[in-house]
């Protein structure tokens, strides 16, 4: 009989031992990883899911944050299934509970519960919660995972993950200003500084692996989110280069990657990832993702800048955001 799953820890990964580290050169995915990590969570305006009859009702909002999305994939049983509840109020302080649950990728089925008084619409949400994820509602921020139960998983609303594309696709918008300064920086740390901070170069990229994240399956994957598919794939690289003795199976270990990073299979049974090159396919997918929200990060406070006689160059702004020297060396 195969070991029981262990329950996964959604607040941190595991603590790697220091005589693991010292000999470990970094490598760009685990640096990315902890550039994810270290940026500041982002506050989310949370939005009614659109899919909801009561979403076109302009009085009609989330109550609170009482809003969660779970995921879960389980490779063996053909699982990859989503559920969405929130709890709604209107204008009129009626309480309403919607949930909505299917296969990833479909819009699912529905139901919706009306209620007159707060307190049992709280009691609604926070018991379909425990019922799905084994968690309390209280306790949703030292999240733990169990086998046979959903996810909590962090997504932004569609608009939201519209209003990031518009940020990458376009850059910062500014106020007036007067005048843009000559660029300081030679022709060659231009180009490289360029090819940085390139929206094309993140679109193009993205439209080769099929990426498109105003598409993700379900809503704009959170920092926090994309830094826990890194974790996951960590466990997964691990795996792959020798089993151990009451470890958990690359099936195991694929589900969980899946169901901390969304993916829509349609009806197909998920992939096991059980090759270096379906690993480094991933590896890719995640490294995109995160040079998206690493860019966003660094550019963000360009857009609070106020009226100004003179700007820097736009170049000489990012390659000030690298904080580091770039000299061209004689070839």
């Amino acid at each position: 009989m195969a070991p029981k799953p262990k329950p996964w820890v959604q607040t941190e990964g595991p603590e790697k031992k220091k005589g693991r580290q010292a000999g470990r050169e970094e490598d760009p995915f685990r640096s990315t990883a902890e550039a994810l990590k270290a940026i500041p969570a982002e506050k989310r305006i949370i939005r009614v899911d659109p899919t909801c009859p009561l979403s076109s009702n302009p009085g009609t909002q989330v109550y609170e944050d009482y809003n969660c999305t779970l995921n879960q994939t389980n490779i063996e049983n053909n699982n990859n299934k989503f559920y969405i509840i929130q709890l709604l109020q209107d204008s009129n302080r009626f309480f309403t509970c919607w949930n909505r649950w299917g296969r990833v990728g479909e819009v699912g089925q529905s139901k919706i519960n009306h209620f007159t008084r707060l307190e049992d619409a709280k009691k609604d949400f926070e018991k379909k919660f425990r019922e799905k994820t084994k968690n309390n509602w209280a306790e949703r921020d030292h999240f733990v995972s169990h086998p046979g139960k959903y996810t909590l998983i962090e997504v932004q609303a569609e608009d939201e993950a519209q209003e990031a594309v518009v940020k990458v696709d376009r850059g910062p918008v500014r106020t007036v200003t007067k005048r843009v300064q000559p660029c300081s920086l030679d022709p060659a740390t231009q180009k490289l500084i360029t090819n940085i901070f390139s929206k094309e170069m993140f679109k193009n990229t993205m439209a080769l692996m099929d990426l498109d994240v105003k598409k993700m399956p379900l809503g704009k994957l959170s920092k926090q989110q994309i830094a826990r598919g890194f974790e996951a794939l960590e466990a997964l690289e691990e795996a792959l280069k020798g089993p151990t003795d009451g470890g958990q199976s690359l099936e195991e270990l694929s589900s969980h990657f899946y169901t901390v990073i969304p993916h829509n299979f349609g009806h197909s049974q998920p992939p096991p990832i059980n090759s270096p090159e379906l690993l480094q396919a991933k590896k890719d997918m995640l490294l995109v993702l995160a040079d998206i929200e690493l860019a966003q990060a660094l550019q963000a406070v360009s857009e609070q800048e106020k009226t100004v006689e003179e700007v820097p160059h736009p170049l000489d702004r990012d390659y000030q955001l690298l904080k580091c020297q770039l000299q061209l060396l004689d070839s």
